[in-house]
């Protein structure tokens, strides 16, 4: 039976529980995407802490789970901690069958708790952003090459996906910010929009 929206957000009602995982990309969009589906009555939770690299997420998927039990639909992205270059750690970039492995295993844990998943490409760095061997850094051809594995993942589990990327290489210089990594506040925006968008269809 049809819920009646109306009376629903009338009586303070939660119509659906949406949870958020992802890096601080999705940690900048949270807030605006919690706006903008509180106003349709849904609750909108994701974790205080950066969920970093799919291996990370899928050892914390169960604690996070445990906090905000039985939602709706998870919007989530892995990627960006995996595809970089950190000089501080072995290995210095992830491996990609590593990463994908890695999705695979978090895709079947929300698959067996009966949750509706979308998974969020990765977003990319700004073209002119220089690659250095001191610091993190990014390739965009690597970038490319992990959300298209990403995308085969979530294919063979008929797991849509969010175009993230697609969003912000539209107009790096006006949705990155001056780090050339982050979301500039317009940005931040533009993924929120698509975010939202993404969860309602799912809802």
């Amino acid at each position: 039976m049809l819920r009646n929206l109306t009376s629903d957000k009338e009586q303070g009602q939660i119509m659906s529980r949406v949870m958020l995982l992802g890096d601080s990309i999705r940690m900048s969009y949270q807030a605006l995407v919690a706006e903008e589906l509180a106003a349709e009555g849904h609750e909108v939770w994701g974790p205080a802490e950066n969920c970093q690299f799919s291996l990370f997420t899928l050892a914390s998927l169960g604690r996070w789970l445990a906090e905000f039990p039985d939602p709706a639909v998870v919007h989530w992205n892995n990627g960006l901690h995996d595809i970089g270059h950190n000089p501080n750690r072995a290995p210095v970039q992830m491996p990609l069958d590593v990463y994908t492995g890695n999705l695979g295993f978090i895709c079947q844990h929300l698959g067996a708790v009966g949750t509706s998943v979308v998974f969020a490409t990765n977003t990319p760095v700004h073209p002119l952003r220089p690659f250095r061997n001191d610091t993190w850094s990014w390739r965009n051809e690597e970038i490319d090459s992990y959300n298209a594995a990403a995308r085969i993942v979530m294919a063979d589990r008929k797991i849509p996906v969010n175009e993230l990327h697609a969003v912000i290489a539209a107009d790096c210089d006006a949705l990155l910010s001056d780090d050339q990594l982050h979301l500039s506040e317009a940005g931040k925006q533009a993924c929120a929009s698509a975010v939202a968008a993404a969860v309602r269809a799912r809802l």
